[in-house]
């Protein structure tokens, strides 16, 4: 007696197909994320084998737990907040509940806290910055979660991004302490590691710098965000010490800059007439602090809204995310001048100008 025929599976029409076993459960459950052309050849190579979606297993799939994942670096800075308060909001009117994790500034390292938040229900997952961890990377892929970056515009084939150019914010606040007549500058930068702001704001620094042949008059002190109300102050003791002829300090945070203008206090400096300081993303604080801090501003709740309307409708109407670039701005106050001994209406009309 010949033995029935064994039903094809998912994993017979992905391997005559020639693609993953990921590809061909989004050709059936979430085509509008294949390409037409390769969703057309596994459909056939399906119709062919006999196989077909089991409708129970889609529907398990498929069910609704309205919850939605926050994977953030940390809760500490008001930046943040502002981010996952703006997200939150519309998603909550939506009928979504939003999770908060938060997973540090290491983006190469966060697959198990993400994945223990999607096998409890993250329907859709906001993240910060790119998304370095490769296992995740395919962990999310294989589970067709959709997923947005924000806070860095990337060029990532998978996981689209609504966030501004971090290269570009630093490098319009670079070329405005030239025009001012700096030349020797110290950037004080977050953590590096896992960091794709931190590494894009980095090269910007020194690019620009280079670019107008000052590369080798300054330099860039790595400071962790631990405690960050404190290590802006340990950078500029180590910029007075190490680097006395320093005019400017680029700040990759407004709390670095609060911490590094209370240290110039401390150390005789005045700001701006001695050092001029600058932050970026202007905080809450920023205009209230003495003096006013000259800073990047970052649309905080403008990314945290289009995520959710993105992922609103990625889960709702199935529509594909894609990404979106946000303008940063640069706001001029009273912690920046032009360095010492120069004539300062010159160089201030001359920055005015440019």
């Amino acid at each position: 007696m010949n033995k029935p025929r064994q039903k094809a599976n998912v994993t017979d029409v992905a391997k005559a197909a020639g693609v993953s076993v990921a590809t061909v459960s989004r050709a059936f459950n979430l085509p509008h994320l294949v390409r037409e052309e390769v969703r057309d050849k596994v459909l056939a190579v399906a119709q062919k084998l006999g196989y077909s979606a089991n409708p129970s297993a889609k529907a398990l799939r498929l069910q609704k737990t309205h919850i939605i994942g926050a994977v953030i670096p940390t809760l500490d800075y008001s930046i943040f907040a502002r981010l996952v308060h703006s997200f939150e909001e519309k998603m909550s009117a939506a009928g979504y509940s939003v999770f908060v994790l938060t997973t540090g500034f290491d983006n190469t390292n966060m697959f198990e806290q993400v994945r223990a938040l999607v096998e409890k229900g993250a329907e859709a997952l906001l993240f910060v910055g790119r998304i370095d961890d490769e296992r995740l990377r395919e962990y999310l892929v294989d589970k067709d979660i959709p997923c947005v970056s924000t806070y860095s515009f990337t060029n990532d084939e998978h996981f689209p991004s609504i966030g501004f150019d971090n290269y570009a914010a630093t490098k319009q606040m670079v070329e405005f302490l030239l025009r001012l007549g700096h030349k020797r500058m110290v950037m004080i930068a977050g953590p590096v590691r896992g960091n794709d702001r931190q590494q894009a704001r980095i090269q910007a620094f020194e690019d620009t710098l280079k670019a107008h042949g000052l590369g080798d008059a300054c330099h860039v002190i790595e400071k962790s965000y631990g405690s960050a109300v404190f290590r802006g102050g340990e950078a500029m003791r180590q910029i007075h010490d190490e680097f006395p002829g320093t005019t400017a300090v680029v700040c990759n945070s407004d709390i670095f800059a609060f911490s590094a203008v209370a240290e110039c206090r401390r150390l005789g400096l005045k700001v701006p007439e001695d050092i001029s300081v600058t932050g970026f993303d202007d905080d809450d604080y920023t205009t209230i602090f003495e003096p006013p801090l000259t800073t990047i501003s970052v649309p905080a709740p403008e990314m945290g809204l289009h995520a959710a309307q993105s992922i609103l409708g990625a889960l709702n109407d199935r529509k594909k995310i894609t990404s979106v670039r946000l303008d940063t701005k640069l706001v001029v106050r009273d912690s920046t001048s032009i360095p010492p001994a120069r004539d300062a209406t010159a160089a201030i009309k001359t920055a005015q100008e440019a």
